[in-house]
This record gives structure tokens, C-alpha cells and sequence, in this order.
């Protein structure tokens, strides 16, 4: 990645070398700092100096990396990604025409899906012509409580819920996809693909003795990983009189205008969204997936949130049972120790973390609760430091922070890995996701469908504790193989 880097950096300055110290290191004139500082920032400045260091410490020089291999390969990636920026552009005009299309529609429309995937710049509206939204208006303004005497006529409900989501359709999706507490410290891919697998690693070497004949040394030595997405969908059935109270509370909290806080966006917002994020958070670390049953009537039954997809955690425990690929595994078969043995062990376990990975910032992904443990032991070893980054908690004299995954709460478990073999993938095309709503009676029903997953792209840049008991809760059925029987 630097090579790429580097090469950008000399093609932006206009120069083919660097200039040299006296120890023939590249150095950055001061011209050349103020020309990249105003295009890339100080950041950028500092970081690449950084990194030009490391690159030639062990005595190459920075000019070596112009090699034709990487113009092949940053010509190659060059013409792919402007396929897909062509590709993106064109849904881009065909989306915005929609939306135009759309936004000529009269306001009482009954719309009750758009695949879109830019908002409308005649923000939402609701239509108050429409019974429903004239009561709300009117009880928000008088301040009076609904008596449940009138009931909501559910067909307008989703005539209004269709206009709604057809102007805020992607705005409403990155509420409900919003990241997770765990996806925060992930990399996103975006795929079509239902399964990405690791291509490519980092070179181990290349530096050798000179001789007259072709001996190419740099053997990359990985083990990719399989990473699936799965598609997700929710059903949510709401009696609209039920929760028209709780509407207008809600109203009233925010201070916003009735006539700008449609029941639909307090159903998406307040009802759905919440629920949906701590759904997926254990599912994303704890799920296993299982393919939907069918009942004895023919029908499929309702599978429970923790079946919708493989988490990282099971995912962890079933590396950890088959014990066939080169993950680094901490403590194996033991049990993490209590008070200073604890911040001994924490201390022992990033020692492990191999050599490549220590000047990278690493997150040590973990359970809540151990975090905790891990800061009172440290506190009563220590009890004169303060703590001076506030509520992180690193690890002395090393670039490793403690993170709390709440998908790994009560688990016991931690990982080391860097953010970017943490992998979240997901659909690209917005039009594959969907947001309806259908109407019987009293009743709403809310459909959604989108497609996620997650997992670890290498194997051997992963260094893991998982207590055994949650290996035996997680896997149990998983085949167990290796020397010592894990």
C-alpha cells in the first residue's frame, strides 16, 4: 500500500527521487512539505515522513519501489475502479431521473416503495389532507390525550408511509443500518457477491545477495478466510391507535413542529430503529446462521434473531474447534488470571501479537466486563497513575487500546487483529434494499430487506483468548481435530 502511496506522491511533487541526508535516507524539502501540506494536510505530511522512515530502514531506498509491477498494478486497479465510477454514475442519473419522476407524483399518492437511492430535495411533507394527519395535528396543538375512541384508518397510514419513504428512502436506510457498536471498528466492503475471500498479502521479503540468474524470493505465506453475507429482512406488526400517545410525547420532547413529525417517521425512528440495532449487534458477534424451517401448514416459521448469520464470535469458536488454519491463539486451554496476574496476561498476550502488526494503533476487541477487570486490577497495581485519555484504556508503552464489543459482553473473550482483517460486508445497490408497508384492519405491517455479514479476512493476523467455555457454548457440535484435542 506505502509503494502506491509513494508513487502518487512523487507523481503529485513532479519528481522522479528524493532528495537525500548525509546518510543517504530521503528527506522531504520544505517546499515539497508545504505543497503536499496544502493538498493532504499535516496529517498526511507527518504520517508519510513516518512511513518513508520505516520503508528504508533496513537499507532500501525509496526510488526502488517504481517498479513495472506496480504500474501494472495500479494501472489495472485505475481502470477497474473507473469501471465502477462509470458503472455508479450512470445508477446515479438513472436514480436522480426517478426521483424526478417521483417528486411530480401528487402528494396523496399511494406510493408504498420506490427504488431509489438518492434522497429527494422536496424534503417530506406530510399530506394534510389525510384524516390521520389532521388528528395528530390536532391533538398535538390542543395538548389533549387520544382516548383510543377513534381508530387510525390504516390505508392512509400507508398511503403516507409510502410517500415518506419514497422521499427520505436512503436517509431512512442509513438510520437503520447505521453501524453497530461492534462495526465501528471493522472495514466495510461493498459487494454484489454473497461470499469475498482474501486475494493477496503482504510480501514477506525481497532483500538478497545478488547473483546472475532470475530468483524470485518474496513468497506471500497467508491463509484467507471466507466471508459471507446473508440476506436479513424485518417484519413489524403495529396497532397505530395504540402508540398515538407516545407519538405526541415524543413530539413534545423534541420540540419540533406536528406538522413536521409524521407518525410514520416516530414508527421508523423510535420503534423499529432501536430494536433493529441491538438485534444486530448480537447477531453480527454471536449469531449462527440456520436456513428457515417450514412449518407442518407449509408456511416458513419466524427464525429467531440469532440464525440470520454467522458472527465473529462463532466464527472464532469454530476456527478454534476445527484448529486446521494458522490462527494465533492466546492462552490455549487456560484460563486468564485475576488481579496484577491479569494485567500480566494482557501484557503477555500483545508481546505475542507478531512484530509486522506493533506499529500499527491495534484494537484489542473485548469483552465489556474483562475491560473493567482488566482497569480496577491496573488501578490497584498502579494506584498512583491517572488515567490521562480519559476512558481509554491502553496498554503501557505500546499502540494497543482496549475496545468493549456489547456483542461480546459476558463472553470472557478477546481479540487482537488489525481493523483492516475485520471485515463488514454488504450489499452496493440500494435498490436491492426495500422498505414497505402493508395494511389489514387496525393493523400495519412493516416489511425491510437488506443483506450483511461479517468475519476476518487472513488468518494468520488474528491473535485470539477465548475461554473454553464459551468455545463448548458457541461450537458444540463443531468437529474437534489437533494434537491436543482443540
Amino acid at each position: 500500500m506505502f509503494q502506491k502511496v509513494l508513487k502518487l506522491t512523487l507523481g503529485f511533487l513532479g519528481i522522479t527521487a528524493f532528495a537525500k541526508d548525509a546518510k543517504g535516507k530521503s528527506v522531504l524539502l520544505s517546499e515539497q512539505k508545504k505543497k503536499l501540506t496544502d493538498k493532504w494536510g499535516e496529517r498526511f505530511v507527518e504520517s508519510f515522513e513516518n512511513d518513508l522512515a520505516e520503508f528504508e530502514k533496513d537499507g532500501a531506498t525509496a526510488e526502488s519501489a517504481l517498479t513495472a509491477e506496480l504500474d501494472a498494478e495500479m494501472l489495472a486497479q485505475y481502470q477497474a475502479d473507473k469501471k465502477l465510477l462509470d458503472e455508479l454514475q450512470a445508477k446515479v442519473k438513472q436514480l436522480e431521473a426517478d426521483n424526478e419522476k417521483m417528486a411530480k407524483s401528487p402528494a396523496g399518492g399511494n406510493v408504498q416503495e420506490v427504488n431509489g437511492g438518492v434522497m429527494n430535495q422536496n424534503a417530506y411533507k406530510p399530506d394534510m389532507n389525510l384524516s390521520i394527519n389532521k388528528k395528530y395535528f390536532a391533538a398535538a396543538s390542543a395538548g389533549y390525550e387520544y382516548n383510543g375512541n377513534e381508530t387510525v384508518d390504516t390505508e392512509e397510514l400507508r398511503t403516507e408511509f409510502g410517500r415518506y419513504v419514497s422521499s427520505e428512502k436512503m436517509q431512512i436506510f442509513l438510520t437503520l443500518l447505521n453501524p453497530t457498536n461492534s462495526m465501528q471498528y471493522m472495514s466495510t466492503i461493498i459487494t454484489d457477491k454473497f461470499q469475498v475471500k482474501a486475494t493477496q498479502a503482504n510480501i514477506t521479503s525481497v532483500l538478497q545477495s545478488f547473483t546472475p540468474q532470475w530468483t524470485p524470493k518474496g513468497k506471500s505465506k497467508f491463509t484467507p478466510l471466507t466471508i459471507e453475507q446473508y440476506p436479513m429482512k424485518i417484519n413489524v406488526s403495529i396497532y397505530p391507535s395504540d402508540i398515538i400517545n407516545d407519538v405526541l410525547g415524543y413530539l413534545y420532547d423534541e420540540k419540533l413542529d406536528p406538522k413536521d413529525m409524521p407518525i410514520v417517521r416516530y414508527i421508523v425512528e423510535q420503534l423499529v430503529r432501536p430494536k433493529l440495532e441491538e438485534d444486530r449487534e448480537q447477531a453480527i458477534s454471536r449469531g449462527r446462521y440456520e436456513e428457515p424451517a417450514v412449518g407442518e401448514d407449509g408456511k416458513y416459521k419466524a427464525g429467531e434473531t440469532l440464525t440470520v448469520c454467522n458472527g465473529y464470535l462463532t466464527q472464532l469458536c469454530d476456527l478454534y474447534k476445527d484448529n486446521t488454519k494458522p490462527v494465533n491463539w492466546l492462552f490455549k486451554g487456560k484460563a486468564l488470571g485475576v488481579g496484577a496476574q491479569l494485567v500480566a496476561d494482557i501484557e503477555s498476550a500483545v508481546d505475542e501479537v507478531s512484530p509486522k502488526y506493533k506499529n500499527k494503533h491495534l484494537t484489542i476487541h473485548a469483552d465489556p466486563d474483562l475491560i473493567l477487570k482488566y482497569s480496577r486490577a491496573y488501578r490497584d497495581k498502579y494506584p498512583n497513575t491517572k488515567n490521562e485519555d480519559g476512558q481509554k484504556v491502553k496498554v503501557d508503552y505500546t499502540n494497543f487500546t482496549f475496545a468493549g464489543l456489547e456483542g461480546m459482553r459476558g463472553s470472557g473473550a478477546f481479540f487482537i487483529t488489525p481493523k483492516e482483517n475485520f471485515k463488514h460486508i454488504m450489499s452496493r445497490d440500494p435498490k436491492n434494499q426495500k422498505l414497505r408497508m402493508a395494511t389489514q384492519d387496525y393493523e400495519a405491517k412493516i416489511y425491510g430487506e437488506w443483506r450483511e455479514g461479517c468475519g476476518f479476512w487472513i488468518a494468520e493476523a488474528i491473535f485470539a483468548y477465548l475461554p473454553e467455555a464459551l468455545v463448548n457454548e458457541i461450537s458444540p457440535a463443531a468437529e474437534v481435530t489437533g494434537e491436543d484435542g482443540l
